[in-house]
């Protein structure tokens, strides 16, 4: 009987599946620079896989990210939302995580009838009502915390750490020799093959959430050595490990061309926030500030969308969007009626018919551990130091590096900003809990 009841349920699943819905694989990368893409402007080295991405789509010039770390950003990616209280990287161990009662994209993805995939770093709670499993990931083969050691390590120290690589609950050996990239590709690899044969007409969702090039500097061997000319030995380092993720990304690309998916899934790449480049060797370019600050180059990204089916190929859009808007996106693609509440919008319009009326964008962004607190409006930024009351005026649009303080010149503009931060920051609730993770300074 249990056997026929599951039966019925996958078909009553299928039901719920339109007819052309597209299949959606995001991909993150994790402390990548803003700047460490040969399509973003990097010299040193190239990455063609992730490249084409951009160059089969649309390349957002202005993409951002919801918080400047690993944790709390990933928890806005997940969950559509903002001020929800996740604003610093999980200590461990601990009870907080992602709000159980706040649907994630798998939750939402999976009603509209998608099988659902969760590969890699998690970093949303360590509790068992926080697991993928339980937020809407029908498999889920990855590591619970944060990054960890590349290589093979001690199975029951990474299991206490939420570091251990595991499927669906179960851990997975540390098999000597093995690469935590290559592991991660070879596992959305293994689950696009095995859902093409198995579920042919049933779409998937697929949460590709690379370690990599996030420390420790621990490339695979000869791939550093690939770039004698960098001088720099950590940057080298971090370049191998770019150079992995670009040669996992391609694998999975092929992998959707050889089993005929390639056309019809969209699929995003970004990052999860600015490099911290004291600490990986990242740059972010043209940007002031790194991982953790909310200077531009803690808060905007890669961002890029391709669909070979409905995007243009070699688009480039200079309207600021944010990660917040890939849940409503991909909810439309897929044919959700219901609103879905977020706090982003769906980019279709925007990408498909670049309309001119789009709307002026308004960003908020509140880091807990950091006492800093930023808002974007427009073409104007405002921040303020909460440790030592300074402040901050900018114009993105002519000061991309965030070089000159406008204050003096628009004070009228920074005090209406200041007003419009302070009543949302009303309306949202205090941070959850507060980490000791601070960006080193100085290079």
């Amino acid at each position: 009987m249990k056997t026929i009841a599951l039966l019925f349920a996958a078909l009553l699943l299928q039901t719920h599946a339109s007819a052309g819905q597209p299949n959606i694989l995001l991909i993150l990368a994790d402390d990548l620079g803003y700047g460490d893409l040969s399509i973003q402007g990097c010299r040193q080295f190239t990455t063609p896989s992730i490249d084409s991405i951009a160059k089969n789509g649309v390349r957002f010039k202005q993409g951002y990210v919801s918080n400047s770390v690993c944790a709390p950003s990933r928890a806005g990616l997940l969950s559509g939302r903002i001020g929800i209280g996740f604003e610093s990287n999980l200590p461990h161990p601990t009870k907080h995580g992602l709000n159980p009662d706040l649907p994630t994209m798998a939750d939402h993805l999976k009603k509209a009838g998608y099988k659902t995939y969760c590969i890699g770093k998690w970093h949303l709670g360590y509790m068992p009502e926080h697991h993928p499993n339980r937020r809407g990931f029908d498999e889920f083969y990855g590591l619970l915390g944060g990054s960890r050691t590349y290589y093979a390590g001690n199975l029951k120290k990474l299991a206490k750490d939420g570091h251990a690589i595991e499927r669906n609950g179960k851990l997975e050996e540390e098999k000597q020799g093995s690469y935590v990239t290559d592991r991660l590709t070879h596992g959305a690899v293994d689950y696009i093959s095995t859902h093409a044969k198995k579920h042919p007409k049933q779409p998937f969702f697929m949460y590709l959430s690379y370690t990599a090039p996030h420390g420790p500097l621990e490339p695979k061997p000869g791939y550093a050595e690939r770039y004698p000319n960098l001088g720099n030995e950590k940057r080298r380092a971090y370049a191998g490990l770019v150079a992995s993720l670009d040669e996992g990304v391609g694998q999975v690309l092929q992998c959707l061309e050889n089993n005929k998916l390639l056309e019809n899934t969209i699929i995003v790449f970004m990052s999860d926030n600015g490099g911290p480049e004291n600490q990986n060797a990242s740059s972010n370019g043209a940007l002031r500030g790194e991982k953790g600050t909310l200077w531009e180059g803690g808060v905007r990204v890669p961002f890029f969308i391709q669909w070979l089916e409905k995007i243009p190929s070699g688009k480039e859009l200079d309207e600021p969007v944010i990660s917040l808007d890939l849940l409503p996106t991909f909810g439309k693609a897929a044919g959700i009626k219901y609103e879905i509440e977020s706090d982003g919008i769906n980019l279709w319009p925007l990408i498909l018919n670049h309309k001119a009326d789009a709307p002026v964008r308004s960003f908020y962004w509140r880091r807990g551990g950091m006492k800093n607190c930023a808002f974007r409006q427009g073409k104007y930024k405002w921040l303020e130091n909460r440790r030592t009351g300074q402040q901050w005026l900018f114009d993105i649009e002519a000061d991309l590096a965030e070089k000159t303080n406008v204050m003096d010149q628009y004070p009228e503009v920074a005090e209406k900003m200041k007003r419009k931060y302070a009543a949302w920051e009303k309306s949202v609730p205090d941070p959850a809990f507060e980490s000791g993770w601070k960006p080193k300074r100085g290079k």
